[in-house]
């Protein structure tokens, strides 16, 4: 309220001065030129010392109304200049159309609309608008500020101006007091309420002074000079409280790409003016300034499409702007890792990016129009359930199968939303996917890693348990058998002491598997051990008629190895061999080949047997898991082996093959060995 009362105490001193002055003439003019000036110039310089605090098309509202304000100031400037040279008082010259251009600058401010945010990208195009409006009207001025005064006889132009005054403030009230209802839960409400207040209390004063006017007793630098004083009180108020663009509460700055101005504000500015023109030279015929109304038509076509170019121009920029805004999403999307899946609201396929097609094996071209339904192998989901899922919690994620183009699957983790139109309803569907195909392999080998732990700690404690009152039961069996001389009774405890033997080892085995390393190494050569594990083996081969062919590479590097446990390991491999030929009840082949793989060395076991079925492919190294009928495998073979691969620092794996089974054994050559218990020695 400070500056509406410093406005109210100034324009009562305007008028004590005047009074004090009424006089002396040339000194009143004098005050008047720089009285005049002083309301106007305080709310720009307001508006100016604010200027930081706005942005975009807020700042580009206040940047009109304070150059409305300069216009003002040149007008009232020019006013008063007249009065001091031609010594008489009338508003009704050329410096009226730069006061009817400020007092209409507000309304033009208010196609920034600042209540819905800066909006900055808008603000270049709604300036060339507020530029196009401004010229109009101005050719619209200059048909009636070519009149005399109101004391001479013809003064049907001047009542036109007045009339076109008082419009025009109307006009102004108006246009506040729709801004302030439509910003009525926006923090500008009360900017526009202030604002208002002004417009209105400036057409009371213009209505005073217009009467006046007219019965030509208008005297300048008294009361009537309110209305180019109280008003502009106003405006630095509003300003001095408006909102910053940093306090904007509204979420147009998000939206303003879907309210963009269409320029009809310039295209209809551009065509009104031929008509406008036909329409005033009728209306206020004056035959004596026809050459002055062709040069106003001719400068305002000319002022005018320029601007139209740059109104098309900045269209054009904004439009080139999104296009490669557009290209970079698209770009983006095309070369994400992520596999896109765009589907119309019935389902269909809409667009895909390269992840997609090369993960499902069809083009793009091959894609369109596929149906949502023949891409996933899940009987119990459709797009239906996933739009009416989407629709009812905005997004949906889960797991689906999908098809290759081969008919083989693979599971994919989608997150899949919905886009709206503006009747709300779903127009598109778009799933963002990833495979998860190599994800579920860690997380079975990881579940695989925990199972063998928590069994190796469990059978860790269950062997040594048993091995101790194992060990007394052998020893006390041994001395039976040596004090015994019954032969029944003495076959009865041999039967004892092989089975002993046989849980002993066994034990042992589960030790064996348990343990991740080995204590002895020494050179050892995988030819030969697996020369000695053939010719322990020859009579068992024999008697389950398999047939065993040896390729042994030459020249083959030698390894850092126990060689009790790699012929342990060798051995179990061989003897699974075997179990896998027998249960053809047909012969076999066993073969055993060595090779070098880089710095590793490699043993494979391979059998024509009936193979390992795919489904228990991934178990066959689980401890205690076997497929042999009860009493005649543990199922802690390939385990141990498996064990003492990586105790060696290599591995056993099972081999794919077209027909029986193939178990590769890789231990690394002795100076890798050597260099890695290095490595591991200076880590420790």
């Amino acid at each position: 309220m400070g500056w509406l009362a410093l406005g109210v105490a100034y324009s009562f001193a305007y008028v004590l001065v005047g009074w004090v002055l009424s006089a002396q003439p040339t000194l009143l003019s004098w005050f008047r030129v720089v009285a005049l000036l002083i309301p106007p110039l305080a709310g720009a310089w307001v508006i100016v010392s604010r200027r930081h605090t706005w942005r975009g098309c807020q700042w580009l509202f206040w940047s009109t109304i304070a150059l409305g304000l300069a216009m003002s100031a040149m007008g009232l400037t020019g006013w008063a200049a007249d009065e001091l040279m031609m010594r008489h008082a009338t508003w009704l010259a050329w410096p009226s159309v730069f006061a009817l251009f400020g007092s209409l600058a507000p309304l033009f401010a208010l196609l920034a609309q600042p209540h819905r945010g800066t909006r900055e990208p808008l603000a270049a195009t709604t300036a060339v608008d507020i530029a196009g409006l401004a010229v109009v009207t101005g050719f619209l001025y200059s048909f009636f500020v070519t009149a005399p005064d109101p004391s001479a006889s013809d003064s049907a132009a001047s009542v036109s101006l007045l009339l076109v005054a008082e419009l025009q403030q109307v006009l102004v009230v108006a246009g506040m007091a729709a801004a302030m209802f439509i910003a009525r839960r926006s923090p500008w409400r009360e900017t526009y309420k202030r604002l208002a207040f002004g417009a209105l209390v400036g057409f009371a004063t213009l209505t005073i002074s217009n009467i006046e006017m007219g019965q030509i007793v208008y005297r300048s630098a008294f009361v009537y000079d309110f209305t180019w004083i109280l008003p502009f009180a106003f405006v630095p108020w509003a300003a001095s409280a408006a909102p910053t663009s940093d306090e904007e509460e509204s979420q147009a700055e998000e939206t303003a790409e879907l309210t963009r101005p269409r320029p009809w504000v310039i295209f209809v500015a551009v065509s009104l003016i031929p008509f406008l023109d036909y329409a005033l030279r009728r209306i206020l015929p004056n035959t004596s300034l026809e050459s002055f109304r062709d040069l106003s038509t001719a400068v305002t076509i000319i002022s005018v499409l320029p601007l139209l170019v740059a109104r098309i121009a900045a269209e054009r920029a904004e439009m080139q702007q999104a296009g490669g805004t557009m290209r970079i999403l698209n770009q983006v999307i095309e070369q994400a890792r992520d596999s896109i899946l765009v589907l119309t609201a019935d389902g269909r396929c809409r667009h895909a990016n390269e992840a997609f097609c090369r993960g499902v094996g069809l083009r793009m071209d091959e894609l369109v129009g596929r149906p949502f339904r023949s891409l996933i192998a899940d009987e119990r989901l459709s797009a239906d359930d996933i739009r009416s899922l989407v629709r009812a919690g905005g997004t949906w994620h889960g797991t689906l199968t999908r098809v290759r183009a081969d008919g083989s699957t693979f599971p994919v983790s989608a997150t899949i939303a919905a886009l709206s139109g503006k009747d709300g309803d779903v127009t598109h569907l778009v799933s963002v996917e990833r495979d998860i195909s190599e994800d579920r392999r860690f997380l079975q080998q990881l579940i695989h890693s925990e199972r063998l732990s928590a069994v190796g700690h469990l059978v860790a404690g269950v062997a040594h348990e048993i091995n101790n009152p194992l060990q007394g039961m052998m020893g006390a069996t041994e001395l039976l058998i040596a004090a015994e001389q019954r032969a029944d009774v003495r076959a009865d405890l041999e039967q004892i002491r092989n089975d002993g033997a046989r849980a002993a080892t066994i034990v042992q085995n589960l030790l064996a598997f348990v343990q991740r390393s080995t204590i002895d190494r020494s050179i050892a050569d995988l030819n030969e051990i697996a020369r000695a594990v053939t010719a322990a083996r020859a009579s068992e081969l024999r008697a389950a008629d398999a047939t065993l062919a040896l390729q042994l590479a030459d020249d083959l590097p030698m390894i850092a190895a126990n060689r009790e446990n790699i012929e342990r390991a060798v051995l179990n491999l061989v003897m699974n061999a075997e179990g896998a030929v027998a249960s053809a009840k047909r012969g076999g082949t066993i073969t055993l080949r060595t090779r070098q793989n880089g710095q590793y060395v490699a043993l494979d076991v391979i059998d024509d047997g009936p193979g390992v079925p795919p489904e228990l492919a991934g178990r066959v190294f689980e401890p205690f898991f076997t497929t042999k009928a009860v009493g005649k495998g543990t199922g802690l073979g390939l385990s141990v082996a498996l064990g003492i691969a990586e105790a060696h620092a290599g591995m056993l794996v099972l081999t794919p093959t077209d027909h029986g089974a193939c178990f590769t054994l890789t231990l690394p050559v002795a100076a890798m060995f050597t260099d890695q218990r290095s490595a591991f020695t200076a880590i420790a």
